[in-house]
């Protein structure tokens, strides 16, 4: 059985102290927490003094003390979302400080007792405090640009004739949109049973693919440019790729890896990258709950270009997949030059058993 916490007012409302079968609110119920939190039920903690806030990713954390009537105290973890977004948000590592009192409104996990989804915090003075406030527009991450008189002061060329890729740069795109990829029947076997709460390598701090990752969670990704070789250093889960220029074919002996081997060369201003050698993984489980699969046979090919201005960079790009994938398929992407320099990830699992799958399912 729940715990059930005594109800307060809190300001000029009253909010409920037990479970209670209610809708989240539409900005709440995200489809990436459904198959983690029951969004139908609510539990509110009132009165918990935080011991521990985690400020990770992919999920920050809050660690709290509850005492009930009986003056019994019950430890609870609470989720809230990735640091990097929150950080968008105005949120910092100081922003709950332990030992502060606070009341929690959120959702139950589906899977631990004492466990739960962040919608709303209440501090003792009333000041209430949610995830989703303050959510950055793509326009309004495009915000924290460089100047036009900086993009100008950018060289358009290195020294050595390249067209100049060198970033940092952030995505600015609305929303992340994969292509909607047709698995063949060996494929969707794969893929069968996978769900994102369980499976998704993100999960876990590990990357998801250099397809999906290169614009996920808008983090600033960094480009370095050498003469016989270029280097892309993902903002999301810490992600390195070594693009060679220096050779027109990929070795035959490949260690199969999550990014593969590339190779890459100039047509006009446009960097074409040309990726083989994959570890078999997963292509996309960003639409709950579908899944995937990318097989040791994925093929991707790259375009990078930037614009005249060299305030964008364009990425375009194809693949395919003759074991897991029925057909050929395209995407583009578009970063924006940023004073938000790449900094680590910082990611840990802090999970627990509610993001593992029980045993027999």
């Amino acid at each position: 059985m729940r715990m059930q916490f005594e109800a307060r007012e809190i300001g000029a409302g009253l909010l409920t102290a037990t479970l209670l079968c209610m809708a989240a609110p539409d900005g709440y119920a995200h489809h990436a927490i459904v198959g983690n939190f029951d969004l139908q039920q609510d539990v509110f903690l009132a009165d918990a003094v935080l011991t521990e806030f985690r400020f990770v990713n992919p999920h920050v954390y809050l660690y709290l003390d509850v005492t009930d009537e009986q003056s019994a105290v019950t430890h609870w973890r609470c989720e809230m979302a990735a640091a990097s977004r929150l950080r968008r948000r105005g949120w910092t590592a100081e922003s709950l400080v332990p030992g502060q009192v606070m009341s929690i409104d959120g959702s139950p996990a589906w899977r631990e007792e004492n466990v739960c989804h962040v919608g709303m915090i209440i501090l003792e003075d009333g000041t209430t405090l949610a995830e989703y406030d303050g959510r950055p527009s793509a326009e309004e991450v495009a915000g924290g640009l460089v100047s036009e008189d900086a993009a100008r002061s950018r060289p358009a060329r290195l020294p050595n004739g390249q067209p100049n890729l060198r970033g940092p740069w952030v995505s600015t795109q609305a929303s992340l949109n994969p292509p909607e990829v047709e698995p063949t029947p060996e494929g969707a076997r794969l893929a069968e049973g996978r769900v994102r709460h369980f499976d998704s390598p993100a999960l876990r701090c590990e990357t998801v693919n250099i397809v999906y990752d290169w614009a996920y969670e808008r983090e600033s990704n960094d480009i370095y440019q050498d003469e016989d070789r270029i280097t892309l250093q993902y903002g999301y889960v810490d992600l390195v790729r070594t693009i060679h220029l220096d050779r027109s074919d990929h070795p035959g002996d490949i260690e199969p890896s999550v990014t593969g081997h590339s190779i890459g060369w100039w047509e006009d201003d446009t960097l074409v990258v040309d990726t083989i050698g994959f570890e078999a993984g997963v292509f996309d489980h960003l639409d709950w709950p579908r899944f995937r699969m990318h097989s040791d046979q994925w093929h991707v090919v790259e375009r990078f270009r930037v614009s005249p201005d060299g305030r964008t960079l364009t990425r375009t790009y194809t693949f395919d997949d003759p074991l897991y994938m029925q057909g050929t398929y395209s995407g583009e992407d578009t970063h924006s030059l940023t004073t938000e320099p790449y900094v680590p990830y910082a990611c840990e699992d802090l999970g627990g058993l509610n993001n593992l799958r029980p045993e027999g399912e």
